[in-house]
C-alpha cells in the first residue's frame, strides 16, 4: 500500500479547493476565500474524490460535512498547502537574487556628472545584476582598483599596462579657478609662469590631477609648493571663496562645482586631463565589465549630464 500511496500526486488545485470547503463547511462560503465558483469547485473535488477513490465529503441541504476519510485529508490539507506557498516563496526570492556583482568607483564629479545614467541604463538592461557604484578620492579610486574591490575605476592616470586593460573615455582642460574678488580675476587667462607665484590649495593625493599638474610644472621648470592640500572639493571652494587663494581643476568641474562669486582662468600654455577607464585583464567578470563599459563609454560620449 506505502508503494501505491508514493506513486500517488494530489493536484495542487483541487487540494485547495477541498481544503476552503471543508474550512467553510459549504460550497457557497468556500467561494470567496478560493476565489472561484461553486460550479467549478464542485467539479475539482468531485475529480479529486475520484483520483483517490475515495468519498470525502457528505452533500445535504445545510451544506457539506466530512467522511473519515475526507478529516484524514484535512488535518494535512493546510501542512502541504502551506509548504507548497514557502517553496513557491523560496524560488521566488531565489529567482530574484542577483546571478552576478560588478562595482565601479569613481570621484565625485565624475559620480555627479555621469554616473546616473550609467547605473540607470545598466540596470535597466541588466536587473539580475548586483552594481556597486563607490564614490571615493582621485588616489582611493586607485587603491580600490588595485586592491581588486573595484571591477572599473574612472582614472586620470594609466595604471599598470601588464595586468590592466585602459580605455580613455575624454579629455578636458585644466584652468585656474579664483574668487571675483582675487587680483587676478580681470585677467584673460593665467601663463604657466605665473602659477608659482599664487596661493595655491591644490588635491593632496599623488595620483591624478597632483601628478598632472606637478609634470606641467616640470616641463616649464617651475617648482610649485602648495600653500595647502585638500582632497575635499567643497573645502577647496570655501576657501577659494574668501579671495586669497586660488586652484587648478579641470573646467567640467568648476563649471559644475562653483558657481557664481567664481571665476575660472585657462592656463598658457593649454593643461589638460585625459579621464581612462581601467579594469584588470585578468578579471573574472569580464562580460560584465564590458557590459557595463558600454554605458561608461556612451554616457562619455554624450558629454555630462545637465
Amino acid at each position: 500500500m506505502a508503494e501505491k500511496l508514493n506513486d500517488q500526486i494530489i493536484d495542487s488545485r483541487r487540494l485547495f479547493y477541498f481544503y476552503h470547503v471543508a474550512q467553510a463547511g459549504s460550497f457557497s462560503r468556500a467561494e470567496a476565500a478560493a476565489s472561484a465558483p461553486q460550479p467549478i469547485i464542485s467539479r475539482h473535488i468531485s475529480k479529486l474524490e475520484e483520483d483517490l477513490g475515495l468519498q470525502l465529503l457528505e452533500r445535504h441541504g445545510r451544506g457539506v460535512s466530512l467522511t473519515p476519510f475526507g478529516e484524514i485529508l484535512q488535518r494535512h490539507a493546510g501542512t502541504i498547502l502551506n509548504e507548497m506557498a514557502e517553496t513557491l516563496a523560496e524560488l521566488d526570492t531565489a529567482s530574484r537574487q542577483p546571478v552576478g556583482q560588478i562595482s565601479i568607483a569613481a570621484s565625485a564629479t565624475i559620480m555627479s556628472l555621469y554616473m546616473p545614467e550609467i547605473v540607470t541604463r545598466f540596470i535597466a538592461e541588466n536587473p539580475e545584476v548586483e552594481l556597486t557604484a563607490v564614490q571615493a578620492s582621485t588616489g582611493e579610486v586607485y587603491s580600490q582598483l588595485i586592491g581588486g574591490k573595484a571591477d572599473i575605476g574612472i582614472v586620470l592616470e594609466v595604471p599598470n599596462k601588464a595586468k590592466f586593460e585602459t580605455e580613455a573615455l575624454s579629455e578636458d582642460a585644466m584652468a585656474v579657478v579664483i574668487s571675483t574678488n582675487h587680483a587676478l580675476a580681470k585677467e584673460r587667462s593665467v601663463p604657466r609662469t605665473a602659477l608659482q607665484d599664487l596661493d595655491l590649495v591644490l588635491p593632496a593625493a599623488s595620483h591624478g590631477l597632483r601628478s598632472i599638474i606637478n609634470q606641467y610644472a616640470a616641463a616649464g621648470h617651475l617648482r610649485m609648493t602648495p600653500k595647502l592640500q585638500i582632497d575635499s572639493i567643497p573645502l577647496i571652494r570655501a576657501i577659494v571663496a574668501k579671495g586669497k587663494y586660488a586652484t587648478i581643476l579641470p573646467t567640467s568641474t568648476a563649471e559644475y562645482e562653483f558657481d557664481e562669486g567664481f571665476t575660472v582662468l585657462p592656463i598658457k600654455p593649454a593643461l589638460s586631463r585625459t579621464i581612462y577607464a581601467a579594469y584588470s585583464k585578468e578579471s573574472r567578470r569580464l562580460d560584465l565589465i564590458e557590459r557595463l563599459m558600454q554605458h561608461v563609454r556612451s554616457a562619455f560620449a554624450e558629454g555630462p549630464a545637465g
